[in-house]
């Protein structure tokens, strides 16, 4: 007996073979009809519809043979499978394959052996359709003909079984996804009522503050008394504040819902956020004769890192709610200390109130996005509903969790815990900016807007501009193009000529690439803030107008100092690569100081472990960089410079801060004196500026360290998004 060889495409054969998933199966009519028809038609007493898996041969189909399977080596059809034609043995004695076969010599006594291969779609032979008789028998080309287009209708009938139960699969999975949707469906109707009940809230909570605002300033122009007057105008900001609020709360849904709000992660000092949210309520809580009550755990580190505007908000929203709903008694905030580590902190914030309480029933929906506890708690108090939902929502994104519990009549507790990371820092840096005097400059406005034409004209007044308003992007164009202007604010929506099309025309005449442009905007997601420096603005200041923000703007583009001015317009410029931008700054720096013989520049990576430099012109003007310092290497120095912004070593080789440099870097150099200054964004480090004396050693003026400030004015506000991905 010589056993037949395995398939060379076995794997693939076999995974046909277990997908038709028909091994094992009780007998089917359909199978059964074509063996009887293929013995009729080859006039044998045996027909077998046999399937071939790695160990055996197994009759889906029989006729004339009561066996269920055999063992593969002995199996004709092992053989009859390595074709791609009919495999006919017509005398199983007289073949040296076969003649000593054990069901040759034994039953069923093959002699006459005929199987077509069944051919899969995919050209498979997983089997035979086959037919056998106990004498010796030849086919006539009709038979085998036969033979060959039943084994075809034996593979149809499988595809037709398995094309069924993937149908069947497929219509279940319909249903699956069909109930979903109809329940995704049932989702989106309630949160579309709860959208339109909850807008209609706000039209209403949106027209109390400005009907007030409207009527409470009609009121004002016709009191008589100075005193009448003052107090319609306090009613006005309280409407005005309110509606901010109101505002406010639907920029940071939408921002939250479109993935555009962005959490920071600076240092900020705790203790002065909950100082800061306190003194304000403790004045809303005294004019309800409530007691607010402050207790901090002194172990709280001194500064951390995170998101303070974010932590301010939560905190503000829970106390205020608090005094809101609490009548008599008192309001307890609780800052306590729940876990420290080396390197982080956890914080437990507690609001705790003796007001009226939540119902049990309505608890559910409280931190839930455009639904109220109870509308008629709302109409009582006010409010939009949105403010513990914006809490929630920033609680996930600063990986805190929010939580309450509450029992009506009896007040509620409002926790807020969240671990920070403690800064190596022991304080954080504040800016003082002196009010920048612009006597004798002239300030082009172009602005459509009446009452902010009013504000910015007030607000530049304090400075003792010269001020020109123009109503429309043409207007200023035209102005501009006639008259001496030293700086422009640019409204960026203005009918006639918008302020993108304004500035894209000033900067194309032949006075426009020098003078300043500065967009003003409601407009604060970043792509948009983005779009505005690309065109070629110079910076941009947000509505509502901030008067430290403007300050800083007019510290930077003051007409007066031409040297700085310039430098700023031409690293506001997106037509000047990151990198002669940076060149110009030392350039900028060694004109100003004259005793900087060697200036660079230098940025902290995210961890504050290290310090790259990004540019360093040396007292030959020969530039150069890729220098790091590391904290493990300088601890003392990166100690010192995160902690104080200006480090004055005249004597750079003796200072305990520096003295670690001298044998390295002093000393081959020649350097004898350092100034540095770090510059800051959002009150977080981000960078060194570097003044060195070469040769010999020089004490720094004053002078040259308001220098030094002022160029790092200019590298905050308008090098940031360069350097950072320089």
């Amino acid at each position: 007996m010589i056993k037949a060889s395995t398939p060379e495409d076995e794997l693939s054969r076999l995974k046909d073979l277990y997908e038709y998933d028909v091994l094992d199966t009780e007998a089917e009519k359909s199978f059964d009809d074509l063996t009887q028809l293929a013995s009729d038609i080859c006039e044998t007493p045996i027909s077998l519809i046999s399937l071939i898996d790695p160990n055996r041969q197994w009759f889906k189909s029989k006729y004339g043979l009561d066996v269920d399977e055999t063992n593969r080596e002995i199996a004709f059809c092992s053989h009859a499978i390595l074709e791609n034609q009919v495999f006919e043995v017509q005398n199983a004695l007289e073949d040296s394959r076969f003649h000593d076969n054990p069901l040759v010599t034994s039953n069923p006594n093959i002699r006459f052996y005929a199987g077509a291969p069944l051919i899969t779609p995919r050209g498979n032979a997983i089997g035979t359709l086959c037919v056998i008789s106990d004498k010796p028998k030849k086919l006539s080309r009709k038979q085998i003909n036969a033979l060959k287009i039943l084994s075809k209708e034996v593979i149809a009938q499988l595809e037709l079984r398995l094309n069924n139960k993937k149908l069947v699969v497929a219509l279940e999975k319909q249903k699956e996804q069909n109930k979903e949707l109809e329940k995704l469906k049932k989702e989106a109707d309630t949160a579309n009522n709860l959208k339109s009940k909850f807008l209609a809230h706000m039209t209403h909570e949106l027209r109390t503050p400005l009907h007030g605002i409207l009527n409470l300033a009609e009121f004002g122009r016709s009191e008589s008394t100075i005193t009448e007057k003052d107090n319609a105008l306090t009613s006005v900001l309280n409407s005005a504040h309110y509606l901010s609020n109101i505002i406010n709360d639907i920029l940071d849904i939408s921002k939250i819902e479109s993935g555009q709000l962005e959490i920071e992660h600076i240092d900020f000092s705790p203790s002065e956020i909950i100082n800061d949210v306190v003194k304000p309520q403790s004045q809303q809580a005294s004019a309800k004769g409530i007691k607010l009550n402050l207790s901090k755990d002194p172990s709280m580190a001194e500064v951390v890192k995170g998101d303070p505007v974010r932590i301010s908000q939560i905190l503000n929203n829970l106390c205020s709610n608090a005094i809101k709903f609490t009548h008599n008694g008192q309001v307890d905030i609780k800052v306590s200390v729940k876990k420290s580590t080396q390197n982080t902190q956890t914080l437990l914030f507690e609001i705790i109130d003796s007001g009226i309480g939540i119902n049990k029933n309505v608890q559910h929906k409280l931190f839930k996005e455009f639904q109220q506890a109870d509308i008629s708690t709302s109409r009582k108090y006010g409010g939009t509903g949105l403010g513990l939902s914006i809490c929630a929502q920033l609680s996930l994104l600063m990986k805190g969790v929010i939580d309450f519990t509450s029992t009506e009549g009896e007040g509620s507790r409002f926790t807020y815990q969240q671990t920070f990371d403690i800064s190596d820092k022991v304080k954080v840096l504040k800016k003082d900016n002196n009010i920048t005097n612009l006597q004798g400059c002239t300030v082009l406005i172009a602005e459509d807007n009446k009452v902010n034409q009013l504000i910015v004209s007030k607000m530049l007044k304090a400075h003792n501009a010269k001020l020109v308003i123009t109503e429309n992007g043409k207007e200023c164009v035209k102005y501009f193009d006639e008259n001496s202007v030293d700086l422009i604010f640019m409204d960026i929506q203005m009918p006639v000529m918008d302020g993108i099309k304004a500035t894209k025309a000033i900067r194309a005449l032949p006075a426009g690439k020098a003078v300043p442009i500065i967009a003003m905007t409601a407009n604060t997601l970043k792509q948009d803030i983005e779009h505005y420096l690309d065109i070629g603005m110079d910076g941009y200041l947000t509505k509502p107008f901030d008067k430290a923000k403007l300050n800083s703007l007019l510290n930077v583009y003051n007409p007066k100092n031409h040297n700085l001015k310039n430098l700023a317009v031409k690293i506001s410029d997106p037509n000047i690569s990151s990198n002669s931008k940076l060149n110009q700054i030392c350039k900028e720096l060694k004109a100003l100081i004259p005793n900087a013989n060697r200036v660079s520049l230098w940025l902290f990576n995210k961890e504050y472990s290290t310090l790259n430099c990004l540019i360093c012109l040396d007292e030959n003007d020969d530039v150069s960089n890729g220098t790091v310092l590391t904290a493990k290497d300088s601890p003392a120095y990166f100690n010192y410079i995160l902690t104080n912004q200006v480090l004055d070593a005249s004597d750079a080789r003796n200072n305990d801060v520096t003295k670690q440099f001298t044998s390295s870097y002093f000393e081959p150099l020649d350097i004898y004196s350092l100034l540095d200054y770090i510059y800051i964004l959002d009150n977080k480090p981000l960078g060194v500026i570097c003044c060195e004396s070469v040769g010999s050693k020089i004490t720094w003026s004053h002078t040259d360290k308001e220098s030094l400030i002022k160029v790092a004015d200019v590298t905050n506000l308008f090098l940031s998004r360069q350097i950072k991905s320089t």
